[in-house]
């Protein structure tokens, strides 16, 4: 069966980029959600979008071990640094309970930028694909920008 198939050299991309692509969807549609509601539901979007984000910060953590293990190249300082943004995110959405949107959004936007900034290392470390960096790139700015616009209409009306 086709789906049992194994991933090849060639399909890997292919795949990584179409599952990275369909990872967007839920900050595209909180997008269309913020704008087309004239920012009246855009706190409750930003909300739901923090923690889909937060999410998305933990897995690309457990895509750094996975990607230095399986090079051999897992030291201690990497490992930790993979953890760290999905600690952040968690932070950020804890503050957002307690203390508002406002810390929420800039601090799982942070882990965002860390996890990516963990990528780019991993690349000159050479544990990262270099078709990986280009998605990672491309992925981390248009969920930061999802997060900006989304952002700007729950806290800016």
């Amino acid at each position: 069966m086709a789906v049992n198939r194994p991933i090849t050299a060639r399909s890997e991309p292919i795949l990584t980029w179409t599952l990275g692509l369909l990872a967007l969807v839920p900050f595209l549609a909180g997008c269309y959600v913020a704008i087309a509601f004239n920012g009246n539901i855009a706190d409750r979007t930003l909300e739901w979008l923090v923690v889909y984000a937060s999410t998305i910060v933990s897995f690309i953590g457990g895509v750094q071990w996975g990607l230095q293990i399986a090079e051999k190249q897992a030291r201690l300082v990497g490992m930790s640094a993979a953890v760290c943004p999905a600690l952040i995110a968690w932070v950020g959405v804890m503050l957002g309970v307690m203390w508002g949107q406002t810390w929420s959004f800039a601090l799982v936007l942070s882990a965002l930028v860390v996890a990516w900034l963990a990528d780019e290392n991993g690349g000159r470390q050479g544990w990262v694909p270099g078709y990986f960096l280009t998605l990672r790139r491309t992925l981390t700015v248009i969920v930061a920008a999802c997060l900006a616009v989304v952002g700007g209409a729950a806290l800016f009306g």
